[in-house]
């Protein structure tokens, strides 16, 4: 990981400041561990942004496939397709997480399939 210089932009290795070592910039600005600490918060914080815009998405997908099941219009294999994308973009987003998927949206996909597709 870089950190940067606050002033000029010019990156230093995160090694530099092991020890409390403070650096001085070529543009003058002092670099110490606070501004380590600062870049490590950060790349924290977008990678959690990151897994919510990853959230976001499968949720606006499944969303689309409830509202599909719930109009009879469509076929089934349309849903059962829209179904497999959702199921697919998980895979993508999250290879880890699959087992959630089918616990949260799969019971949600056939609940709602059962009552509003199934009607004898």
């Amino acid at each position: 990981m870089a950190v940067l210089c606050p002033r000029c932009g010019r990156q230093y290795d995160i090694t530099l400041f092991q020890f409390g070592r403070t650096i001085r910039c070529e543009c003058g600005t002092l670099i110490d561990e606070s501004h380590v600490s600062l870049f490590r918060d950060l790349d924290r914080i977008l990678g959690n942004l990151d897994d919510a815009r990853k959230v976001d998405e499968l949720k606006r997908m499944a969303d689309e496939v409830c509202r599909m099941i719930l109009d009879e219009r469509l076929p089934d294999v349309d849903v059962e397709i829209a179904q497999n994308r959702v199921r697919e973009k998980c895979r993508e987003l999250f290879p880890d997480k699959l087992e959630l998927f089918e616990m949260i949206y799969e019971s949600r996909f056939k609940r709602l399939w059962e009552q509003f597709r199934n009607k004898g």
